[in-house]
């Protein structure tokens, strides 16, 4: 692990890229592998200019991942703009003072000459001494107060950032939300539909959830929950993109799978969570088995996200209709159980 954290801080170091979540989260994905279409990439651009700067990151970042999730941030990027607006007051102040500044010099510069009183030359000289002083004391507090605006400026950047990575992931299961899933999709749909190759949606429920919260409490719900994320991330590492779409429902992006690879490798992952017996976190109490309920659809030629997912969802219902703990696909007889 410490070598794939030393590739994140060199290939970071190589970009100039500042260490924020977001970024770190970027850079994550790559170094471990978990999105192959990130590393290609990421791959090619440092191949053709032997790093990726902050720019390039950008671009492969919209173009993989959709938007950028500026959501609930409005408060910080106000109070960034009156900083900035402060900055820029100070500035121009600053810049009026320095002005103000010179032009008594050259008028003192002038008074003096050879034939000016002793007693002026000295009046004139205390003078120049004195609002040498004062325009100092203005540079000294100028100096502070910029120093302070950039540092708020700094560290509502690193909020932003944290903000940023916050409104596109669940709290409680750590995994992408709703909203990054759609994202992810959406652009994955446009490359798919552009380079003619299958893309997948799986939907996954957990079958009769209230059971554990009316049961057992609703921490050991969450625990549920965090168990199905945690064995999402793993499972699917390197071969879509999980996330929480709501409740207790997960869905999982396949791109380059159709529909027969992505219902194989769903089905594996039903049998993988259910043949484990889970217990209360003080292991005093036998919870059961967690089984899941698996929808699964394949992009269709010039399909919208939101029609492919409606059939995946769709699939999911069958799949709970037919009595659960099984995947169904989209518009197919054809059943895996």
């Amino acid at each position: 692990m410490a070598d794939i954290f030393d590739r994140i801080g060199q290939f970071m170091a190589e970009g100039q890229i500042a260490p924020t979540p977001a970024n770190y989260e970027f850079w994550y994905r790559y170094a471990t592998g978990a999105d192959p279409d990130l590393v290609i990439a990421v791959d090619a651009v440092r191949s053709a200019l032997g790093k990726v700067s902050t720019g390039a990151m950008a671009n492969i970042r919209r173009e993989m991942y959709g938007g950028t999730g500026q959501t609930n941030v409005s408060r910080l990027i106000d109070e960034t703009e009156r900083q900035l607006e402060r900055m820029a007051g100070l500035m121009e102040q600053s810049g009026k003072d320095a002005r103000g500044y010179r032009e008594q010099l050259d008028d003192d510069h002038q008074s003096l000459g050879p034939d000016t009183a002793i007693e002026k030359q000295r009046a004139l000289i205390a003078a120049m001494a004195e609002r040498t002083a004062a325009m100092i004391a203005k540079t000294t507090r100028l100096e502070q107060e910029l120093a302070s605006s950039s540092g708020e400026i700094a560290a509502l950047r690193n909020d932003l950032e944290l903000a940023r990575v916050e409104s596109r992931t669940d709290p409680l299961t750590g995994l992408s939300n709703r909203k990054a899933c759609t994202d992810y999709l959406e652009a994955h749909v446009l490359r798919a539909h552009a380079e003619k190759r299958p893309l997948s949606l799986v939907f996954i429920d957990i079958d009769h959830f209230k059971r554990f919260n009316d049961s057992f409490g609703h921490r050991t719900g969450d625990e549920v929950l965090r168990l199905v994320a945690a064995s999402l991330e793993r499972f699917f590492h390197g071969r879509g993109f999980p996330a929480r779409w709501g409740g207790e429902e997960f869905v999982v992006v396949a791109p380059s799978c159709d529909v027969g690879q992505a219902a194989e490798i769903a089905d594996s992952f039903r049998q993988h969570v259910g043949a484990r017996g889970i217990r209360s976190r003080d292991g005093q109490q036998d919870i059961g088995r967690v089984t899941l309920s698996l929808g699964v659809a394949e992009l269709r030629a010039d399909e919208a996200p939101q029609q492919l997912i409606d059939r995946a969802d769709a699939a999911l219902y069958d799949a709970k209709a037919d009595g659960r703990n099984c995947v169904v696909t989209a518009d197919s007889v054809r059943r895996a159980a």
